[in-house]
């Protein structure tokens, strides 16, 4: 189920048996820390799981004769990206030393050549070969740059959904456009929507359509959400409590136990192996044995696609 950073604070100030936030000499008060802490487990989530979470698609267009294009700001790292020439969408392999990139480069192509390779640098990527033609399209699948909870969750008010529709009407609330990019929950309805748009402090559009049963003037909770499958959202406070206990408290035994449970699922596992079914190993596990279902930046088998591969180096009709 999905949570918000207020519940998953929450979660883990009950762990604690700690809603403490008196300020220790040059220490951070208790609820502080664990906010640091949510915010570090969740990194350490995207991480653990690597390119098996996408979270963004971007597209852009090629320009004839340029090699090199910029990286959205908010790219982490790409997971995936293709060519689109003729209907067909092409997945480019990636170059993975500056040397192999040299001597791509050193190769001259006649007449008209689908790009087939990628280069990832810290701002931009290069393709190859050159792109020749303007406006194929470039698609983009790359894991964002996690930004850092922070916001309180919100509730004042009560809103208003209609089924079928986008439209979030507030009375007595205080949307602001901060709020685009958080998630909302009508009490009655129970499902998260993510945000898309603000126009008001009464009024916020869904980013997809209301499902549920039209809701009037319910109670709510807006917040901010961690951008990771929602089944994963549980074991996040585990690990920030994991550090107090370690920490604050000197409890070193404790503190394994969360971090056990973090990982496997289980306070007394200490496996970090493929045979954990649960925790976030137990993630990984299954979404390695599953793969991807998209082209993959990265191919996990040996092969790659010969830079004179005829079936790249022509024009399609």
């Amino acid at each position: 189920m999905r949570e918000s950073f207020g519940m998953l604070l929450q979660t883990a100030k009950d762990l604690c048996v700690d809603d403490s936030t008196t300020t220790y000499t040059n220490l951070s008060d208790s609820e502080t820390y664990l906010k640091s802490e949510i915010n570090k487990a969740v990194r350490l989530i995207i991480s653990t799981l690597g390119n098996h979470i996408v979270e963004r698609q971007q597209t852009a267009s090629t320009v004839e004769d340029q090699q090199y294009y910029h990286l959205p700001p908010d790219c982490d790292r790409i997971t995936s990206v293709t060519i689109t020439q003729g209907g067909v969408a092409y997945p480019l392999q990636v170059v993975e030393s500056n040397e192999n990139w040299d001597i791509l480069n050193q190769i001259d192509f006649s007449g008209t050549a689908i790009p087939q390779f990628i280069y990832p640098r810290s701002s931009d990527f290069g393709i190859w070969p050159i792109p020749q033609a303007d406006d194929d399209t470039i698609t983009l699948n790359y894991i964002k740059k996690v930004k850092d909870m922070t916001a309180d969750d919100e509730s004042s008010g009560t809103i208003s959904i209609t089924t079928n529709t986008t439209a979030v009407t507030g009375t007595d609330t205080t949307f602001t456009s901060a709020m685009v990019g958080r998630w909302i929950k009508s009490d009655d309805d129970g499902i998260w929507y993510k945000i898309s748009a603000y126009s008001s402090a009464t009024a916020l559009t869904l980013e997809t359509y209301f499902e549920g049963s039209t809701v009037s003037g319910d109670t709510y909770v807006l917040g901010e959400s961690p951008d990771i499958p929602e089944e994963l959202h549980e074991y996040i406070p585990y690990k920030a409590v994991a550090g107090y206990m370690a920490g604050y408290r000197r409890d070193t035994k404790t503190a394994q136990e969360f971090i056990n449970y973090f990982y496997t699922g289980d306070f007394f596992n200490i496996k970090r192996d493929s045979s954990i079914t649960n925790g976030i190993l137990g993630a990984k596990n299954l979404y390695d044995t599953k793969g991807r279902g998209n082209s993959g930046l990265v191919r996990r088998n040996k092969t790659i696609n010969s830079r004179f591969n005829e079936v790249w180096s022509s024009s399609l009709t």
